[in-house]
């Protein structure tokens, strides 16, 4: 009977980490980001079928050896083992997804034409490459940044070449070289980290084999790694809008997010607060009026309102 119970207790701390590798998943994949350029196949204007098969492994295949690698750990080690094994696994796949993101949209060097656009943007001395990402001609892809051992992107949609004047332009990449400078992907990684082994020190230290309430707590902690997660990289936005804004003004930064509020299909307001907690990215009124509060009102631009660069 115990035997059963255990078994049921482990088969269910599995179904709960597919549940949060999903949910990562969902997160990452660009075939769940609604743009002009659909990421469905069969709708208008949307990607092959090839294309959207190949993009989704991209982004899926970490969280699923992650999983495979977790499920390994929960059938054949003790608890207390195989929890460390789990939150390894989570938080490296939490870590390193973004990256494939990034790495699997189509993204190439600008051309003559786009670079001249590109020309007031901040780049700290060609330290940074620019890119242009084909793949996304509208929706929440922006911008990204990325960094590397040897140097940092920041990609451009072709969206915000069409839509964005230069000044705009140059606040967008300000804000993605923020994210470099202010070592916000350490950041991120550093909270998820942090939150998953507090809480897997503090299960193992009080229950030596899985329990419900254990299996409870593990639930906790893996909704409450979400929760932090997304507060953090909230944080992160506001303080890469205050760096742009330095790099560039105020003015560019503020007309940028008010362009993209004004193209964005979604009237952000009416998110229901449940959904705006597990959010990456603070409301673009939001953004604007904490750059007001920061900045004052002498150099304030025309908008008010939100998206995503990244």
């Amino acid at each position: 009977m115990v035997h059963r119970v255990v078994l049921g207790l482990a088969g269910l701390a599995l179904l709960a980490l597919v549940v949060a590798v999903a949910h990562q998943l969902v997160v990452d994949s660009p075939l769940f980001e609604l743009g002009a350029e659909h990421w469905f196949p069969g709708a208008p204007d949307g990607v092959a079928l090839a294309t959207a098969l190949r993009r989704l492994v991209a982004a899926g295949v970490l969280p699923a050896a992650g999983t495979a690698v977790a499920a390994w750990f929960v059938v054949t080690a003790p608890f207390r083992t195989w929890l460390w094994a789990v939150v390894a696994v989570v938080a490296l796949t939490g870590v390193v997804s973004p990256l494939l993101q990034v790495a699997q949209l189509a993204s190439r060097p600008p051309t003559a034409a786009e670079a001249a656009r590109l020309a007031q943007a901040p780049t700290d001395g060609d330290r940074v490459a620019l890119r242009v990402v084909d793949g996304a001609r509208g929706g929440p892809v922006n911008g990204f940044a990325v960094g590397g051992p040897f140097a940092d992107s920041v990609g451009v949609s072709r969206y915000a070449l069409e839509r964005l004047d230069e000044r705009q332009l140059a606040a967008l990449v300000g804000h993605e070289l923020g994210h470099h400078r202010l070592h916000h992907a350490l950041v991120r990684a550093g909270v998820s980290v942090a939150w998953l082994a507090a809480g897997a020190a503090v299960l193992t230290a009080l229950f030596a084999t899985l329990t419900t309430v254990a299996l409870a707590g593990m639930v906790a902690l893996v909704v409450g790694e979400r929760l932090v997660a997304g507060l953090a990289t909230r944080r992160t936005e506001y303080h890469a809008d205050e760096f742009a804004a330095r790099r560039t003004s105020p003015a560019a930064m503020v007309d940028l997010l008010a362009t993209l509020d004004a193209d964005l299909a979604v009237d952000q307001r009416a998110v229901p607060w449940y959904q705006r907690l597990f959010s990456t990215h603070p409301p673009y009124e939001r953004r604007i009026a904490r750059l007001r509060r920061v900045f004052g009102d002498d150099d304030p631009g025309s908008g008010s309102t939100e998206q995503n660069p990244s």
